[in-house]
């Protein structure tokens, strides 16, 4: 296959389980201007980053679409993967103080960032504009775009919030799936953003029954994991191999964690 192709294209048969990026918590924040391929270490003051630290989260940059109302400046949103995502204001410091923040309804992220891969500008933005079109307002109007998520080669991306759950190949029928509260196609989930990588790929093997994950043990390149599915205790193995991918366009290939269920008991 041609490396000229977009990175998503070539990455198409590629496995999308256990590809999501690994934070408990996540804090958004509202940046409607251009972002540029480093936007977190270009954009974000060092002493958010420091509070971000500090609070164990990672940061993502994110703007309101066209033709969705836009939010006011300073805004932000902390999801920590529970039942509940927070919004507030930056303080005049510059900061969150997360005592001030109120109970939101849930939002969706997808990664526009072109500066950093041209499969999240082309393939992220024509999801949205196609979105713009086919959602209600008030649906839309739970968009957000955002900076670089990881995993462009399985462009569209985004995040549902406040269950940090990633996801990849979206297409307008899974985004209204999302805001409607409907359980999602496990086609579409890389996974939760608390769990590791191998955790993530029994999600979605699981999905959308919920995975309750009691012990785990490391064999080599092995991983068992010991699972609560329902009122049943499963045991699963994982492996761990590597691949040589295309990561990014234009990228040479280069070896990528894969895992694989190779066990069920």
């Amino acid at each position: 296959m041609p490396a000229s192709l977009p990175c998503s294209v070539i990455n198409a048969p590629s496995a999308l389980a256990g590809t999501a990026p690994t934070a408990t918590t996540w804090l958004i924040l509202l940046h409607q201007g251009a972002w540029g391929d480093r936007p977190v270490e270009t954009l974000a003051p060092p002493e958010l980053q420091v509070w971000a630290q500090e609070h164990d989260c990672k940061i993502l940059l994110a703007r309101t679409p066209q033709r969705a109302p836009v939010f006011p400046k300073a805004t932000y949103w902390f999801s920590d993967g529970g039942n509940q995502l927070r919004q507030g204001t930056l303080n005049a410091n510059g900061l969150p103080v997360l005592e001030d923040t109120l109970v939101c309804e849930q939002m969706l992220l997808i990664c526009t960032n072109g500066k950093r891969d041209q499969c999240c500008a082309t393939f992220g933005r024509n999801l949205i504009s196609e979105c713009a079109d086919s959602l209600s307002s008030e649906q839309f109007a739970r968009i957000l775009e955002c900076s670089h998520l990881g995993g462009h080669r399985f462009a569209p991306t985004g995040m549902m919030l406040p269950q940090n759950l990633a996801l990849g190949r979206l297409d307008p029928s899974a985004v209204l799936q999302l805001l409607s509260d409907q359980a999602v196609d496990s086609r579409y989930v890389r996974g939760s953003t608390s769990l590791s990588p191998a955790q993530q790929v029994i999600q979605a093997h699981l999905w959308p029954v919920a995975a309750e994950f009691r012990s785990s043990a490391v064999m080599g390149s092995v991983s068992e994991f010991t699972v609560g599915v329902g009122d049943s205790t499963v045991t699963f193995l994982v492996e761990q191999t590597v691949a040589q991918q295309i990561a990014s366009c234009g990228a040479e290939r280069k070896q990528i964690a894969e895992f694989t269920i190779i066990g069920r008991n």
